[in-house]
């Protein structure tokens, strides 16, 4: 499922523009369109560009629910979110390190939404304090095992290999190797 405002939008780039016809008949469901747009799609970061990055969507999804229109808030929470994801993620990361600092920020984001919604209320009943609690306390182990992890994948400097598509790639110290 491609980003709705992506499909939509025409760039006057010919190239842009034909993937975002491609994009479009596929998602009315088109499978002629199938072969180019998985050809488009092999290129760096256009499987990133049209919605495929699903850690992004789920964390655009939290900044909608939490922001609503308060634009000004949900642009300077995504800008902190980026800082902390670039903090985490390091200097040359490899796709393990960049995963779970993704994973890192979001749980981070989950755990302050879930505490700023306790704080905010007034007064509750003891059952959806516990109830508010439980939230904040699984969140919070959420948050500690993706730093605990990405901790140790920097203290072990594992090779990770990863099967993407007919492309192996090798991956060491942040280093890839096709």
């Amino acid at each position: 499922m491609a980003d709705a405002k992506l499909a939509k939008q025409a760039t006057g780039n010919p190239e842009v523009d034909r993937l975002l016809a491609l994009v479009h008949r596929a998602e009315g469901g088109d499978r002629t369109a199938l072969p180019a747009l998985q050809e488009a799609l092999a290129l760096p970061g256009m499987a990133d560009a049209i919605g495929g990055d699903v850690a992004r969507r789920a964390a655009d999804r939290f900044l909608d629910a939490y922001c609503g229109t308060h634009l000004a808030v949900r642009e300077a929470t995504a800008a902190k979110m980026a800082q902390l994801r670039a903090e985490l993620a390091g200097a040359n990361p490899s796709a393990v390190e960049r995963l779970l600092a993704d994973r890192a920020v979001l749980c981070w984001f989950q755990v302050h939404q879930f505490e700023l919604t306790y704080a905010s209320k007034e007064s509750m009943t003891l059952t959806l304090a516990q109830h508010y609690q439980r939230c904040i306390d699984r969140a919070h182990r959420r948050y500690l095992s993706a730093l605990k992890a990405l901790a140790e994948v920097r203290k072990l400097n594992v090779t990770v290999q990863l099967n993407v598509a007919r492309k192996q790639v090798n991956i060491a110290s942040g280093t890839p190797a096709v």
